[in-house]
């Protein structure tokens, strides 16, 4: 019994995975993929829209967070400058919140955790995206 799940489990667990990071698509935007270290070489690049409703559990404690489901960002409307941001990555594979410009904030989130990062400190729109998925985009508005 063991040696039939020592083989089953892998082969189940890896058609999970691919079935969850495959793209219907076929998009061939010509994004790159990261270079650095667990970088998640191989996983597609797949276009994402970024809802702006508010998800369950979104509003915890009077604080918001961004959240990552399905390789997309959920946000709950807008941040005040300095507020700390939280992220949970509901996903099974890890993400980053990076700024597109300057070094503003940066954040790598591992699956199933969560992450916090200072909202810039003054008022205005800040694009950002997943440095290994670069598909994934978003915007933190900080009123």
């Amino acid at each position: 019994m063991k040696r039939v799940l020592t083989l089953v489990l892998p082969i189940l667990l890896a058609a999970l995975a691919l079935t969850a990071c495959g793209s219907d698509s076929g998009d061939s935007s010509g994004s790159t993929e990261s270079t650095q270290a667990g970088d998640h070489s191989g996983m597609p690049s797949m276009s994402m829209s970024m809802p702006m409703s508010m998800p369950a559990g979104a509003e915890e404690q009077g604080g918001k967070e961004i959240v990552i489901s399905d390789f997309k960002y959920t946000l709950p409307g807008t941040f005040a400058p300095g507020e700390q941001v939280t992220v949970r990555n509901n996903d099974t594979a890890e993400h980053t919140v990076t700024a597109d410009t300057g070094d503003l904030f940066d954040v790598e989130i591992k699956a199933g955790e969560t992450a916090t990062f200072t909202a810039p400190g003054q008022p205005g729109t800040f694009a950002f995206h997943c440095t290994y998925h670069p598909n994934m985009v978003g915007t933190l508005e900080v009123r």
